[in-house]
């Protein structure tokens, strides 16, 4: 049931806050957060670290919902409320909350029984791993400029 929630959550966070002309700038990296995703399934499914579960909904329906709300949405915001000023504390705390979240919605994945890690993953690997997706993203969008690209 906790994705049938998320996913709607995360749908109207974004369906309320999003700011939708900016669509041009944000995809481009929502695209290429969700192929990291891809890329990451894809070596998970040999060497696992983690695995999500779900006794009501289907596998397929699972893994759908995580790849279509939570990368999507938070990536787009993530990278629209970027702050206008990027000293090192500014960004450091905008880091620092979105890494913050993240481990708090695995937290619960793991509190309700939908997910477990395997062969030495934890959280702690987890939130080091989201500063890492999180700057990568960041720099993708910053090196693209794609702000140019949407005027």
């Amino acid at each position: 049931m906790f994705y049938v929630i998320r996913f709607i959550l995360s749908w109207s966070i974004w369906l309320v806050f999003a700011d939708k002309k900016r669509w041009r700038e944000l995809l481009p990296v929502c695209i290429f957060g969700s192929f990291l995703d891809l890329v990451m399934s894809v070596i998970t499914l040999y060497f696992p670290y983690w695995n999500y579960f779900n006794p009501i909904l289907h596998p397929i329906i699972t893994s759908l919902s995580t790849d279509f709300d939570v990368y999507p949405v938070v990536i787009y915001l993530f990278i629209q409320w970027l702050p206008k000023e990027q000293s090192f504390c500014r960004m450091f705390l905008y880091w620092f909350k979105w890494t913050a979240l993240a481990i708090i919605i695995e937290y619960i994945h793991i509190l309700t029984g939908n997910m477990i890690h395997l062969n030495g993953w934890s959280l702690w690997k987890s939130y080091m791993a989201d500063w890492f997706l999180y700057w990568l993203l960041y720099q993708f969008h910053k090196v693209f400029n794609l702000k140019k690209l949407s005027s």
